[in-house]
Parts: structure tokens; C-alpha cells; sequence
């Protein structure tokens, strides 16, 4: 298995994620925070708006937002990070804003922009800097299950040695499916009508180029043996105006 950086070495550019829209839903049972909690995270226009998002469980209910130090919950026995940024600004971060009094109650909770909040993190993982998720988030999320669905935006997107355009929005194709038991073991992503165009991969000196490529996949993601894992899992797949060009350079 090669290193976690080189699985995510750029360049990334993920145009959908600009126009994603859905709902995030975890359950957290027994957790560290000290209650149990469901947890629904809208996603709208591609931003997640921290002010809609919602935190409910026995008493009063807490809240989720973004600081210059990380995505935190706010919970009767104080405020605990879920991922901590390794300096501030992060890109596609509008963080929460107080009032005009010192040490007032937080009046805006702040949001997030998927395509360069990700974009962003990925060139981080890519230069070897790990997840800025601390033991306590790391303790919570070995007992979060979450489940979501989310539809993606039509726009061009490029991975490492991959690059396309994603189409079909209006037809409802390119919506993934989110499932995890426990999100600190794993993660899966399904897309049942996955449609590009113009796709083009570049491997191993030989290009491969299709007009189009529709069908499902999956995507999971675990850890194996303390190491982040990574499995692709084709269903069915049809390809159209498919060429390959022997000793291409990428």
C-alpha cells in the first residue's frame, strides 16, 4: 500500500462539489460528549451553513459551528472539536461571528464551501500533513454511524491521473449515498447512475479517453491493520467512444 499523501498528490479540482446539495445524518450513541445525539447537517448550494445545522439529544439541544481552530459542537459541557484546522484561514471557511460585546453569545455559527474547503485538504494530505482530528473526535466518531445522500453538481472534475465532467444532474444522476456503522472504521460512498464525459485517465504511460462513461460504483474507505485504506467496487459500467493511446505522456 503506498503512503496516504501519495494516494491524494494533486492536482484536484472538484467543480461539483460547488453545486452539491443534500443532508448529512449522524447518530451518536454513548458518546464522549456524554449523551446521546442526532445529528442532520444540510448541504445546499455546495456550502454547509452551520446555523442550520442541528445537534438533538435529551435536555437542552447543542450546536455545531466552525472557528478558527476547527468544527466544533457546542454541548452542555462545553465545546469540543471534531476536526481542528492546522493554522487559520482554511480555504472556503467563513468562521462564527460573536457580538459586538466582549465574550457575547455566538450570533453566527459560520459555514463551510465544499469544493475549496476539500480541495484544500486534500493538497494537505498530499503533503504528508495528517487529519487534524484530535483523540476525542477520534473516541467520537468510533461511535458515530452516519448515512446521507448527497447530489452532486454538473462541472469538470480532476484527480491524480483522472480527469472528466461530470453531466446528468437534472436526470438525477450523480448522487452518492453515504453509510458508515462507526465512521472511525469506515466509510462507503455508493452512486448507483454515475455519468461523465470527455473522461480521460492517464496510467501507467498508456491514455485512456471515453466520450462517455455511465454505470455504479462504490467507494469505501477503512482502516486495515491502523492504515487508511481505499477499495473501488464497480457494479456494472458502460463505456462509449472509448480510445487508448499506448506510451501517452500524462
Amino acid at each position: 500500500m503506498p503512503p496516504l499523501g501519495s494516494l491524494f498528490a494533486g492536482p484536484w479540482s472538484l467543480g461539483p462539489l460547488a453545486g452539491a446539495a443534500g443532508a448529512l445524518r449522524a447518530e451518536i450513541v454513548d458518546a464522549h460528549l456524554g449523551f446521546d445525539a442526532d445529528v442532520t447537517v444540510p448541504i445546499r448550494e455546495g456550502r454547509i451553513q452551520f446555523n442550520d445545522a442541528t445537534v438533538e439529544h435529551v435536555g437542552p439541544d447543542s450546536r455545531m459551528g466552525v472557528s478558527r481552530l476547527g468544527i466544533y459542537v457546542d454541548a452542555p459541557n462545553g465545546r469540543s472539536y471534531l476536526y481542528q484546522f492546522g493554522s487559520a484561514p482554511a480555504a472556503g471557511v467563513a468562521y462564527e461571528q460573536r457580538g459586538a460585546l466582549l465574550g457575547a453569545l455566538v450570533s453566527d455559527r459560520g459555514n463551510l464551501q465544499l469544493q475549496p474547503f476539500v480541495q484544500a485538504l486534500l493538497a494537505e494530505l498530499a503533503d504528508g500533513h495528517g487529519l487534524g482530528v484530535t483523540e476525542q473526535a477520534r473516541m467520537l466518531f468510533d461511535r458515530t454511524a452516519i448515512q446521507g445522500e448527497v447530489r452532486l453538481g454538473d462541472g469538470p472534475i480532476a484527480a491524480p491521473g483522472v480527469q472528466g465532467q461530470l453531466a446528468g444532474r437534472a436526470a438525477g444522476h450523480n448522487t452518492v449515498r453515504l453509510h458508515s456503522e462507526a465512521v472511525g472504521r469506515g466509510l462507503s460512498a455508493e452512486i448507483d447512475a454515475l455519468s461523465v464525459r470527455n473522461a480521460v485517465l492517464d496510467a501507467g504511460g498508456t491514455r485512456f479517453e471515453c466520450d462517455e462513461i455511465t454505470g455504479a460504483l462504490t467507494l469505501r474507505l477503512f482502516v486495515e491493520g491502523g492504515r487508511l485504506r481505499l477499495a473501488f467496487d464497480i457494479a456494472r459500467v458502460q463505456l462509449a467512444g472509448l480510445r487508448v493511446a499506448l506510451g501517452a505522456k500524462a
